[in-house]
């Protein structure tokens, strides 16, 4: 199967009408990953402390994570560049993914 370079958006703009609808919650959550399978290994998440645990209660961190560990393993299987690091910038219940370079994805991190 070819990689579909829509397929990113389209299931996270799914998971913010699920999730986020009518949200005011504005952050950006930064993700990595070191394994050799390209899974999900770290997320900070930048948001206010008030939303981060609305996001907890409502189930939506979860989901999220799930997403994102999906995402990264295609990226990668599908060898497209950036497959390892990015942001989700959360945005007053609308989500936005950007792949960064590593270098990127630790600056956003603060680190």
């Amino acid at each position: 199967m070819d990689y579909d370079p829509n397929f990113d958006q389209m299931r996270l703009d799914q998971l913010a009408t699920q999730c986020l609808a009518g949200s005011t919650a504005q952050g950006q959550v930064v993700f990595l990953s070191d394994s050799e399978d390209n899974r999900l290994d770290v997320s900070t998440w930048l948001v206010d402390e008030e939303d981060r645990a609305g996001f907890k209660a409502s189930g939506f961190q979860g989901y999220l994570l799930e997403l994102l560990d999906t995402l990264l393993v295609d990226r990668w299987q599908h060898r497209q560049p950036n497959a390892s690091q990015g942001v989700v910038y959360i945005e007053q219940g609308t989500l936005r993914l950007e792949w960064l370079s590593r270098d990127e994805a630790e600056k956003q991190r603060g680190r």
